[in-house]
């Protein structure tokens, strides 16, 4: 039995073969660990707005707004900072509904308030900045 010449692959072929598997392979490998990077980004982007989201929920809530400049660490590498101001006031008479004659002198005040978290990631800086307007009512007793 006699082998053809033309017979399997030469050794230039097997080389050229092995590149390009090599290429391919590096190039998924590129692409899973760019979606992973992504992936982690996007979460550290969702716990930062929740951060953010929390901050803001205890405007309001207990003592009465004021306007004011604060900032803080929430952990795990994510700061915040905090920026309330007046936007408009105005007074009004507001009366008891059980008594139509007992009317109280009224302060409504509506306050910006923006919210930022920031952190580093890769050697970036990032934030994200989230806000509101909320509106505080004061009686001239300080109720």
């Amino acid at each position: 039995m006699r082998r053809s010449a033309d017979a399997g692959f030469t050794l230039l072929e097997v080389i050229v073969a092995f590149a390009i598997s090599a290429l391919a392979v590096g190039i998924l490998y590129e692409g899973a660990s760019g979606g992973l990077m992504a992936t982690g980004s996007a979460a550290k982007t969702v716990e930062a707005l929740s951060l953010a989201q929390s901050h803001l929920a205890a405007i309001g809530h207990g003592d009465a707004i004021a306007q004011q400049e604060s900032s803080g660490t929430d952990g795990d590498g994510f700061d915040w900072h905090l920026h309330i101001s007046p936007i408009a006031s105005r007074e009004m008479n507001l009366s008891d509904s059980d008594r139509a004659n007992d009317t109280r002198e009224t302060s409504a005040v509506l306050y910006d308030v923006t919210v930022t978290e920031s952190w580093t990631e890769g050697g970036h800086t990032h934030q994200i900045a989230i806000g509101t307007h909320r509106l505080d009512m004061r009686t001239a007793e300080g109720e």
